[in-house]
């Protein structure tokens, strides 16, 4: 597909002992494509299909990282054919991929076959298949307290026991995604592709200056390094993969620089030392750099995880479908719903299943700082537009903008700063229906922020005032946590009672391991959710929350 026939002669290559001279070869090669080397006396038909596959070749070393496929395997495919003719000796493969003693293959590279061999049967869920198959992740107790982790032993054993084997073909094609990994995402590159809730590099070891200064501190912290820190997050917990490393801090700074391209946003800078910014998938992507943080560093959350989920797949246990069926009911009526809770505790993944419940005939208007939620990919026949912050329009005038479209039901997918959440109270007042996620840890905090942001902004100077507005602004507030074994789960669900400036009622709790009814709505709220429905709907509502859930 890639091959010249027109080139003069075959170009002269190295003997190649190592991924990284073949990776430099590779790129030759492609700089060589790119200046038009082989232009001259070539016909005109040929020289217009040179130029074609030269623009093809530049655009897709430029968008590769964006996280797409499409570039990245035109980028993949091109490397296929360079190393097809380069015609690899039986004992250059042994040397840069050495199938055939696995005593010499490092773990990251045995967890590439893994990995490789998994996906192409499970596609993304790879990883994660990976994991159930032989009980990863493991608890690791370290004097320092017990965390999850994947580490090199625990590759080693599992190679051995697979004992994969690998055709020719499925060779050449690991090494071709080894030499990939300079001009993508590194060592995270399958990861990345894979069905996690998130990717972060750079988080943990010491920094490389740290190294420059004291050099007695070599020899405590091999392997420690900034560079070498590679976490997963997945069903809730924070893994590290101690048997993966970008090798230096060059690399972790082109890995971090790369996963912010997509958009060309701008570079990160000693005077924008961090971005935010979404990937061509719908990944968010934070990166930071010195002198913001101790060390260049990226966090990618993905939001593929959570697909398809349902309500009553995430909320499990004794009591769970009591709880379920009172969500679906407080949704349906058009309650305006705050949902909060800690990083990671499954606040999003809630939001996204919630809009199920939302009334069919609503239209949905939903402000992010970045594409998240992507709710057009769950129901792509409801009427539903988001709008993103941009360099240009930030989230006050995102939100503004709701008054001026056909919008029922308004969401958030985070309320973040003081004039989005004095907006939102603002908006209650005109939206038949808000859903919106925060991190507040429990219902009165999240009552005195949005106070305080009234006063803050000036639209209130009494704090009385300001709090009765608060709580005329919602009806339910869901309260999600995650526990240190990575369980997600809904801890309360409360009901704010507008009288007293916000009376918390709470109606449902988790304790013990089940979810407990603590009280029913108050007769407001009940009264709000039968008015609109027929009499036969109205009766299994009153009689689900003074009996339990029917059957």
């Amino acid at each position: 597909m890639f091959r010249r026939q027109w080139r003069k002669k075959k170009t002269a290559r190295p003997e190649f002992e190592t991924i990284a001279g073949l990776r430099e070869y590779v790129r030759a090669v492609m700089r060589r494509c790119m200046e038009g080397e082989a232009l001259s006396g070539l016909p005109a038909r040929e020289r217009e299909k040179y130029l074609i596959q030269t623009r093809q070749l530049r655009k897709a070393l430029r968008s590769c990282v964006y996280g797409e496929g499409g570039e990245k395997n035109y980028i993949k495919r091109y490397i296929m054919s360079e190393l097809e003719a380069a015609g690899l000796t039986a004992r250059e493969m042994e040397q840069l991929f050495p199938v055939q003693a696995p005593e010499r293959l490092p773990p990251a590279r045995k967890f590439d076959i893994l990995l490789y061999l998994s996906m192409k049967q499970y596609g993304k869920d790879g990883f994660l298949k990976l994991c159930d198959q032989w009980e990863l992740p493991r608890e690791i107790c370290r004097e320092d307290g017990a965390y999850f982790e994947i580490t090199s032993e625990d590759i080693e054993q599992i190679y051995e026991k697979e004992q994969p084997w690998l055709s020719s073909q499925e060779r050449l094609e690991l090494l071709c995604d080894a030499v990939y990994e300079g001009f993508g995402h590194g060592v995270i590159d399958r990861l990345r592709d894979c069905r996690l809730d998130g990717v972060s590099g750079g988080v943990s070891g010491l920094p490389e200056q740290f190294f420059r200064y004291e050099e007695e501190l070599h020899g405590r912290f091999d392997g420690m390094h900034s560079f070498d820190s590679v976490f997963v997050m997945f069903r809730g917990n924070t893994v590290r993969l101690s048997f993966l490393s970008f090798e230096s801090e060059r690399e972790l700074r082109r890995v971090t620089k790369s996963l912010l391209r997509y958009e060309a946003p701008g570079e990160l800078s000693f005077y924008r030392p961090y971005m935010v910014n979404d990937m061509k998938d719908g990944s968010r992507v934070f990166a930071c750099r010195p002198p913001f943080s101790e060390s260049w560093a990226f966090f990618v959350r993905k939001f593929d995880s959570a697909e398809e989920k349902r309500p009553e797949e995430l909320i499990t246990g004794e009591g769970a479908k009591d709880l379920v069926q009172a969500l679906k009911y407080f949704v349906g009526s058009g309650f305006h719903i705050a949902i909060s809770g800690a990083q990671g505790s499954g606040k999003t993944t809630l939001l996204k299943a919630l809009v199920r419940y939302i009334n069919p005939k609503y239209n949905l208007r939903i402000e992010e700082s970045v594409f998240e939620l992507w709710m057009r990919k769950e129901f792509p026949k409801r009427n539903i537009l988001t709008f993103r912050e941009t360099d240009s329009v930030d989230s006050v005038e995102g939100l503004d903008a709701f008054r001026k479209t056909d919008g029922n039901c308004l969401m958030m997918g985070e309320i973040g700063n003081i004039k989005a959440a004095a907006l939102m109270i603002e908006l209650s007042q005109v939206s038949e229906q808000q859903l919106f996620t925060h991190h507040a840890m429990a219902t009165d905090k999240l009552l005195d922020y949005f106070r305080n942001a009234l006063l803050r902004t000036g639209a209130y100077s009494d704090a009385g005032m300001a709090k009765e507005q608060v709580a005329q602004a919602f009806h339910i507030h869901v309260l999600c946590e995650r526990d240190l074994d990575g369980k997600r789960y809904v801890k309360e669900i409360s009901e704010i009672v507008p009288e007293e400036g916000g009376k918390v009622r709470m109606l449902y709790r988790y304790q013990n391991g089940k979810y407990d009814r603590v009280n029913i709505p108050t007769g407001r709220l009940l009264y709000r959710m039968t008015e609109r429905v027929q009499e036969e709907e109205r009766q299994k509502l009153q009689a689900f929350f003074n009996g339990g859930v029917e059957e």
